[in-house]
């Protein structure tokens, strides 16, 4: 038996009207300051005060939130009471809410009590339901079940993922007014990120048919959107397609899972403080060629991704499916100079001897990163010392 999970989903432009028919009065918003200072808080307050509502606000969220700062939420969200828990921003904001509501519903669990083991927690939103709001286009924590929130393990700040099925939020609502607002460098970095799960997941331990289904739509929505709203943010059905896609993406990635790219990813950021779609981005086209180098006689990622690349017509019926599988990473790395995205660590101003220095350390990171484990070829302790070094000189994969 397998399940398949997704919020309740309203999108297109004006969809914060969804709001007023969604039960429930007093609403604790989690968000942060740059959220309130780009005006989005007030035009979710404006909303909320149109349709009677109450609030109260936490806006102390943190880029790549550690624990002590979401147990501060989770006290004044206790304080309050609310029945609606309202998270407006990027996946940050939304990862910090999801846990909050979780400890609000339990009011004595730390953060560990959040894992995949906790019966508890199939009894769960009986206080309040939850309605996430994404700022960005990609993180697609708007349609997950898991929060990534940093704790302090030997003096490193390692992003830990506590995730329970029963976290995926009650409804999402996509208002492209939001992503509206974010500039072109993190435009591309949030797509990527997105683009990130749809690949990633299309190759995971866990695909299924049902987040296959999304993961190519997802992938058409980002190569045509992304270069117009890169050029033009204003364009509001770029940024209303680009929205959809990422939580399309999420959809499918919270059910398929990802792998060796975010336990990269996130391994990197403990050690580098880097913006999350600039590495899963940087190192998706390096571990999609790892995969398709696997050793064997038959090699399911090379299929999976020939059928990908000839459904998106990106390659011909006919054509060979190793050659059509590479057509893959030929056209994200096309997508990448379109939008200038950087595409190796050197040239994000890691130096090299911080970069051999930490490697080690990164390596055993990725070990303890979940992700992992969900990959089609597991790495050795080399392949990620080559795939780290062949990422940071630009380098292509031949192992």
């Amino acid at each position: 038996m397998w399940h398949f999970f997704s919020p309740k989903i309203f999108y297109g432009e004006g969809a914060l009207a969804a709001l007023e028919n969604i039960n429930g009065k007093k609403c604790f918003i989690v968000t942060d300051n740059i959220i309130k200072e780009l005006g989005f808080l007030k035009i979710l307050t404006d909303i909320l005060e149109k349709y009677g509502k109450e609030f109260s606000v936490f806006k102390d969220v943190i880029p790549d939130p550690h624990e002590e700062d979401v147990m501060k939420g989770k006290d004044e969200c206790n304080k309050y009471k609310p029945d609606l828990i309202i998270a407006l921003g990027g996946g940050s904001v939304m990862d910090t809410a999801k846990v909050i509501w979780a400890m609000y519903e339990y009011p004595n669990y730390t953060i560990d009590n959040i894992n995949f083991n906790n019966p508890e927690l199939f009894n769960f939103a009986n206080k309040a339901k939850f309605i996430a709001i994404p700022s960005t286009s990609g993180t697609g924590s708007e349609a997950t079940w898991a929060a990534i929130i940093s704790q302090d393990v030997n003096n490193v700040w390692r992003k830990g993922s506590f995730a329970h099925e029963s976290l995926v939020p009650t409804y999402a609502i996509l208002d492209p007014v939001f992503p509206k607002g974010m500039p072109p460098k993190l435009t591309v970095d949030t797509a990527f990120d997105a683009l990130s799960h749809a690949l990633e997941g299309y190759i995971s331990a866990w695909k299924n048919e049902f987040s296959n289904a999304l993961i190519p739509k997802a992938i058409e929505l980002i190569f045509k959107y992304l270069p117009i709203a890169y050029k033009d943010g204003d364009n509001l059905e770029a940024r209303d397609y680009l929205h959809q896609a990422a939580t399309m993406a999420g959809i499918a990635f919270s059910n398929s899972q990802v792998h060796i790219v975010h336990a990269m990813g996130h391994s990197f950021a403990a050690v580098f403080p880097t913006p999350h779609g600039s590495l899963v981005g940087l190192f998706l086209t390096y571990v999609l060629k790892y995969c398709l180098n696997a050793p064997g006689d038959t090699n399911e990622s090379i299929l999976l991704y020939s059928g990908l690349a000839k459904k998106l017509g990106w390659a011909k019926w006919e054509d060979d499916d190793k050659k059509s599988a590479n057509k893959v990473v030929e056209k994200v790395i096309e997508l990448q100079k379109l939008v200038n995205f950087t595409s190796n660590l050197k040239d994000l101003g890691i130096k090299r001897e911080d970069f051999e220095e930490k490697l080690s350390t990164l390596i055993a990171l990725c070990y303890q990163d979940p992700s992992g484990a969900m990959a089609p070829r597991s790495p050795t302790k080399d392949d990620f010392s080559r795939l780290y070094t062949y990422a940071y000189d630009g380098k292509d994969i031949d192992f």
